[in-house]
């Protein structure tokens, strides 16, 4: 039987990180090395909603040999070989503005390795251009809302409209801007009945394209937010 891959969480997080810091430097010596961590993983550091990501989408300032490092230590570890996704830079979530806005985290090797996070009304407005039915994007999006207002900090949508053009230089499709505008005008109270809700409505799709995958359709990066769009649909007519 295929031994199942190390899930990342928030509890073993750091330790991972220290461990690969480890092998980074018995591999490449004080080469100097910045890492940035976005998506889930940025989340998941940052805030406590979020238990777990499937890897770390990172954008890499090292050595050439970092990629090799990384992999290496993956098959030692047993975790996923994308367990730091570097193709997160050819998604339309990247913005080179990322490397300006993120924050420090934390020095690792002697303050040779840096780890950096994206937080904040940038970390919502990646969810917002990602904007997947079927993955967490909603849901993450309205956590960090609740978050930052539990900790005082009650982003305006204007706040995240700003993030947003700072990143992607454009604004957000209309019905994008018209959702985000509704979720800044509610209270905690109220984000925090609609997380429940968006959860488990992403539950649903996500389980139902599994179901479908499973069947035979063929689904794929080209058509799967159609059809997670209709499978909402029907759910909502059912609801209705």
């Amino acid at each position: 039987m295929m031994q199942s891959k190390e899930m990342i969480t928030r509890a073993n997080a750091m330790d991972i990180i220290r461990r690969f810091a480890k092998e980074y430097r018995k591999a490449l010596g004080k080469a100097p090395a910045e890492i940035i961590i976005v998506g889930g993983g940025s989340i998941m550091l940052n805030y406590k909603f979020r238990e777990a990501t499937q890897d770390f989408d990172v954008i890499l300032r090292a050595a050439s040999g970092i990629k090799d490092v990384i992999t290496q230590f993956a098959d030692e570890n047993n975790l996923p070989r994308d367990w730091m996704n570097t193709d997160f830079v050819k998604t339309a979530s990247y913005s080179d503005a990322l490397m300006e806005v993120s924050r420090h985290y934390c020095w690792l090797n002697n303050q040779t390795l840096e780890i950096r996070t994206v937080s904040g009304t940038y970390l919502i407005a990646m969810k917002m251009i990602a904007h997947r039915e079927y993955r967490n994007d909603i849901s993450d999006a309205i956590g960090i809302l609740i978050e930052e207002a539990e900790a005082g900090n009650h982003f305006s949508y204007d706040e995240i409209d700003t993030a947003y053009q700072k990143l992607y230089h454009e604004l957000p499709d209309s019905q994008i801007q018209k959702q985000f505008q509704e979720l800044c005008a509610k209270s905690i109270e109220e984000l925090k009945i609609l997380y429940d809700s968006q959860k488990d409505t992403e539950s649903v799709v996500s389980d139902q394209l599994i179901t479908y995958i499973e069947d035979g359709v063929n689904i794929n990066t080209k058509n799967v937010t159609d059809v997670a769009a209709r499978i909402r649909e029907k759910m909502r007519k059912k609801q209705s």
